[in-house]
């Protein structure tokens, strides 16, 4: 770390084009935990850091076993998750979400970890609690969407939220998760790649037309995606489609009907259909459950 309490230039992160990135806070608590026990799907990084009491974790063959002895920070990626906290807990959780750049950058490596926060760690965490207060805020329960601030104090809570981020990016990676850009060595799967990472949710997508701007067929190009990605182009963009409607949904001012309209279905029992197959629950269901903390 630098004097500064930032991350040193020269740590070991894939350098890519960042221009794009958008980074915005969903949601800041301290106190008990909300989700105590349970199966829970996250659709944003976390942070919890641990006050009081003890956690269990399960996330896709990982264990956490966590006692609030050092405070620690459990990181988790987006996805499915079980956790159990003990009656007494009392947690600081932020919810971030983190918006594709347009480079084609995603989570890797572990999805869920735990560290001992380090002096300037626990301040940039501090300080975004500072910042919400300073914004008029509760520190208890801040809902980040649909928040009218004035821009010096919406400024302030950016700046806090890269500067956790940054923090949590250099914490989390020695332990084996990472957001960087995947290699691909195809320079046809790369592009097309990031063709898709940058195109619009409401843009039509075509295989075929994909494929063509590489020279390929839709059955070729889904094979080299696999080689590379193990996923084909279609499940990528069914992805995208996924996480936008989960991030809408999370907005209790957008109707779910516009939310399907977006994404191209005629009818909102097809896209509930489609969205229950993949989140295994309707989207009412997910925009009125509990806070993910």
């Amino acid at each position: 770390m630098g004097n500064d309490g930032q991350p040193e230039r020269g740590a070991p992160f894939p350098p890519a084009d960042w221009q794009g990135l958008q980074l915005g806070l969903d949601r800041c608590y301290e106190g008990p935990p909300v989700g105590r026990s349970g199966v829970y799907t996250g659709t944003v990084v976390t942070l919890c850091e641990l006050r009081q009491g003890t956690l269990e974790m399960h996330r896709e063959g990982v264990t956490i076993h966590a006692d609030a002895g050092e405070c620690p920070w459990i990181m988790s990626i987006p996805g499915e998750r079980r956790q159990h906290f003990s009656d007494d807990s009392v947690i600081v959780s932020v919810h971030l979400s983190l918006k594709n750049p347009g480079n084609g950058a995603e989570w890797r490596g572990r999805p869920v970890v735990m560290a001992v926060p380090d002096g300037s760690a626990r301040q940039s965490l501090q300080a975004l609690q500072r910042a919400a207060i300073a914004a008029g805020l509760s520190p208890q329960q801040l809902e980040a969407y649909g928040l009218e601030l004035a821009l010096p104090e919406a400024l302030e809570l950016q700046a806090g939220c890269a500067v956790l981020f940054a923090h949590m990016l250099r914490l989390a990676r020695p332990l084996g998760m990472s957001f960087e850009v995947p290699p691909i060595g195809d320079d046809r799967v790369r592009e097309s790649h990031l063709r898709l990472a940058a195109m619009d949710i409401q843009a039509a997508f075509s295989r075929e037309t994909l494929a063509a701007e590489q020279g390929l067929t839709a059955g070729q190009l889904d094979r080299l995606w696999r080689q590379e990605l193990g996923m084909t182009p279609y499940q990528y963009r069914d992805r995208q489609r996924l996480t936008y409607a989960c991030e809408q949904l999370r907005r209790p001012s957008v109707a779910i009907k516009s939310i399907a309209a977006d994404l191209g279905f005629r009818h909102l029992s097809q896209f509930s259909n489609w969205f229950h197959a993949r989140q295994r629950e309707s989207p009412r269901h997910f925009r009125n459950r509990p806070g993910f903390s």
